[in-house]
C-alpha cells in the first residue's frame, strides 16, 4: 500500500507531466492548503483522487468561466471534480482559505490581521443564464447585482448576490449581518450616496456600526 508521502510525490510527477496552467496551485500555496483538506481514510478503499489536481481544476474553472463538462481532459473527470467541490463546500473550505489569505495579506502589509473599517458597494452584471434576474434602471443592466464589503485596500470581506433590480441599501442588509458575525472588529463603514438610506443606517446603528454614506464618506474611506 502506498504511503501518503509516495502519493504526494506521484501527484507532483503527474502535475509536471502535463502542461500547466497559470491558475495551477504553486508549491508554497499548496503547502498552506493541503493541511486544510480532508485526510484519506485509514480503512476501506484507498483514495485515488489527487486533490491538488481537483483544486487546480476548480481554479481553472473559476478563471476560465467554463462549464463542468467543458473541463479539459488533462484534469480529473468533471464528475470527480464536481463531487469534491460539493464536499469541500460543505466543509466551508473555500471560505476558510479566503479568510486566512486575507488576514495573512494584511499582516504582510504590516496591518492588523482583522479589519476595523469596511467599505460597501455594488455592481450590476449581465447574467443571461441566471435563474433570477432583474433590471437595474440606473446602470441599464439586466442580470444580477453583487453587494460587497471590502476593507480599505479592496480585499473582499463578504458578498451578497441578488437580482439587479434590488436597491443597493436593501441588498447590503445581509452584508451587515455577515460582517457583524464574521468580522466583529469592524466598527466603521463607508459607502456612496446609495447607502445614505434610513433603513440601512438604522440597521447599521442597531448592529453597532458607525456608517457614513455619500461623497464625503468615500473621501474619508480613501484616507
Amino acid at each position: 500500500m502506498w504511503t501518503q508521502e509516495q502519493r504526494r510525490k506521484q501527484a507532483v510527477v503527474r502535475t509536471k507531466a502535463r502542461r500547466g496552467y497559470p491558475t495551477d496551485v504553486k508549491e508554497e500555496e499548496w503547502r498552506l492548503i493541503e493541511p486544510l483538506l480532508p485526510r484519506a481514510a485509514r480503512t476501506g478503499r484507498p483514495r485515488r483522487t489527487d486533490l491538488r489536481a481537483v483544486i487546480n481544476a476548480l481554479r481553472y474553472m473559476v478563471r476560465a468561466g467554463c462549464e463542468w463538462r467543458m473541463l479539459p481532459n488533462n484534469f480529473p473527470p468533471w464528475e470527480t471534480v464536481y463531487y469534491w467541490f460539493r464536499r469541500l463546500m460543505r466543509r466551508m473550505l473555500f471560505k476558510t482559505i479566503h479568510d486566512l489569505a486575507l488576514m495573512l495579506d494584511r499582516l504582510l502589509d504590516e496591518r492588523e490581521a482583522a479589519p476595523t473599517v469596511g467599505v460597501v458597494d455594488s455592481q450590476s452584471v449581465k447574467a443571461p443564464a441566471a435563474r433570477e434576474r432583474g433590471y437595474d434602471a440606473f446602470k441599464k443592466v439586466k442580470g444580477r447585482k453583487r453587494h460587497i464589503a471590502v476593507d480599505t485596500d479592496g480585499r473582499l470581506l463578504t458578498i451578497n448576490l441578488t437580482p439587479a433590480d434590488v436597491a443597493d441599501s436593501t441588498g447590503a442588509m445581509l452584508v451587515l449581518d455577515v460582517l457583524k458575525q464574521k468580522w466583529p472588529g469592524i466598527k466603521h463603514l463607508f459607502g456612496d450616496a446609495a447607502y445614505d438610506h434610513r433603513k440601512f443606517m438604522d440597521k447599521a446603528a442597531f448592529l453597532d456600526f458607525t456608517a457614513e454614506g455619500g461623497t464625503a464618506a468615500r473621501g474619508a474611506a480613501r484616507r
